[in-house]
């Protein structure tokens, strides 16, 4: 993906076979919420804005984080400018990214400026911050999904 953003693809080891033909819309439900939820936890996992430095020579105006849905002060305020849910075959993909063409420069990891490097976070600590809940949220949704096999 050229612009800096999370993936998230889930593919539950033979659940698609054994609960697709005989409970398919559940299936798709649980997966298409838990991957919901799993990219609203990545999204709960922006750092606020870093405060401007003192010298800073050019203006801040906020884009960068309303793309990802939060703040300038940090916290949610709506959805991110790329959120993505959808079923992938025998998998279940997410992704949660930025459009801005600046934004590799500031948060993405390999490609962050110099300028930007230890003052802003990057989408890799995102994605650290973020994987424990995600994988729990994941681990459930194949707990549910199991108990929908055995009849429970």
């Amino acid at each position: 993906m050229a612009d800096p953003g999370i993936e998230i693809i889930t593919t539950p080891r033979d659940l698609f076979q054994r609960l697709g033909a005989r409970y398919p819309e559940q299936l798709s439900k649980t997966l298409q919420t838990t991957m919901e939820a799993s990219l609203l936890h990545v999204q709960g996992s922006v750092p606020g804005y870093p405060k401007p430095r003192p010298n800073q020579t050019y203006r801040r105006t906020g884009t960068l984080g309303r793309s990802l849905g939060v703040a300038q002060t940090g916290g949610p305020i709506g959805k991110a400018n790329v959120y993505t849910s959808k079923r992938m075959g025998n998998a279940w993909g997410g992704g949660f990214w930025t459009k801005p063409s600046f934004s590799p420069d500031v948060i993405w990891g390999g490609k962050q400026k110099e300028m930007f490097v230890g003052r802003w976070w990057t989408m890799a600590t995102v994605a650290k911050k973020a994987a424990a809940g995600v994988l729990r949220l994941h681990e459930a949704a194949m707990e549910e999904l199991a108990r929908w096999i055995d009849g429970k």
